[in-house]
């Protein structure tokens, strides 16, 4: 793109939306070949233009006392740039949220009033919010600019051990308990969304930008996430913008219930998991098909995936993705409790199951996960078996 000359995007839109409408004709009255609609494309030039725009302009610019010095990076909520809070002279981490997503009031209200309310949350394991505001028509929130990498980078280098999984999982439950107190609630815990700093110690980001993605109310009816997933999107963010926190979310989310603390404790449990496992609990070939696992299928045990695990990491997981809420541990502060405890034993090297039932759950475990149609087929083999003898009787 022209980036740099004095040309307007106005203009550049102009000129090839001309362009465009040009070759349309030329296509369909000498080709006879089908061309896109002008709304898609007016909709996707749009969007590229904007963004070209957008993430070229602020640069060198100030957002009330945050500078912007450079691009860090975008995902589908925003852009995120490296600033400088020139009051106290301290870097910052300052998103740009995209426009689409504050265009309605209501929402924009909302997400507001929410991340001003985390804003007052202070706990190590949390990264600070020191500013939710709009400034020349954006919507921006700054907050602190943690150093290190991201749970999901861990996880694809396979830099994390047992300990390290736990640990991780620990501190996110005694940040997000700090917030369950006040009921305040993330809805969007995912390994993206949890960083680990040279220090060793993890820090949750992005508290209150999950309610810009609450499902809104239109005309007396509330959208789902499954509405939201089939509905376009912009180009680059496929599949509801529900993004990758898709495979993150709670049943009640997929299927567009109200969010509760046990939510946050489903969305950790699935991070515990994908640490210790390397995978994902629920899969999809598409974002429905993630959502309808979630809701109705069952994770395969984490200790059929990787041997020698303590079975308390089984039934912790276990209990954190009951599909019921009041099925799961009621908050953060309970799962972090077992977490501590957990920690503790595999340290010690000592774990509170014996080890004949622990084989003997793990026994159990590969049947049903491994075997053609698990514990019913071999219900109904043994049933079959019976039969048989008493026939031959």
């Amino acid at each position: 793109m022209v980036v740099g000359v004095n040309v307007r995007v106005d203009d550049l839109y102009l000129i090839f939306l001309t362009l465009y409408l040009m070759g349309r004709c030329i296509a369909s009255d000498v080709f006879r070949v089908p061309v896109p609609s002008p709304v898609d494309f007016d909709y996707t030039l749009w969007y590229r233009l904007e963004k070209v725009r957008t993430m070229n302009s602020l640069v060198g610019k100030n957002l009330k006392h945050f500078h912007i010095e450079k691009l860090l990076g975008k995902g589908g909520m925003g852009v995120v740039y490296l600033g400088r809070d020139t009051r106290l002279d301290r870097p910052v981490a300052v998103k740009v949220l995209r426009q689409d997503l504050t265009a309605n009031r209501d929402r924009q209200r909302r997400f507001l009033q929410e991340a001003r309310s985390a804003a007052a949350l202070s706990h190590p394991s949390i990264a600070q919010i020191y500013d939710v505001d709009e400034a020349d028509g954006v919507t921006f929130i700054a907050m602190e600019f943690v150093e290190g990498k991201t749970v999901s980078q861990l996880i694809r280098n396979h830099e994390l051990d047992l300990v390290g999984a736990v640990e991780i999982a620990l501190h996110v439950a005694e940040g997000l308990n700090q917030a369950h107190k006040v009921n305040i609630v993330h809805r969007d815990i995912k390994s993206d969304n949890i960083m680990l700093t040279r220090d060793g110690h993890a820090k949750l980001l992005d508290f209150g930008l999950a309610k810009l993605l609450d499902p809104m109310p239109d005309n007396g009816h509330m959208e789902t996430y499954s509405e939201l997933a089939q509905t376009r999107t912009l180009p680059e963010t496929q599949a509801g913008m529900i993004l990758g926190t898709t495979a993150y979310i709670s049943p009640e989310q997929a299927r567009g219930k109200a969010v509760s603390r046990s939510s946050d404790v489903f969305s950790l449990g699935i991070v515990l998991y994908e640490m210790i496992a390397g995978e994902l609990p629920f899969k999809g070939d598409t974002p429905i098909d993630t959502m309808h696992a979630i809701t109705f299928e069952e994770a395969r045990p984490v200790t059929v995936i990787r041997r020698n695990l303590p079975p308390e990491i089984h039934r912790i997981l276990l209990r954190c993705l009951r599909k019921r809420p009041e099925d799961r541990y009621p908050d953060a502060g309970a799962l972090a409790d077992d977490l501590k405890r957990l920690k503790r034993e595999i340290e010690s090297g000592v774990h509170r199951s014996n080890p004949t039932a622990g084989t003997f759950h793990r026994m159990i475990d590969w049947v049903k996960f491994s075997l053609p149609f698990g514990i019913k087929g071999i219900t109904g083999l043994g049933v079959v078996l019976v039969l048989a003898a008493i026939v031959q009787l």
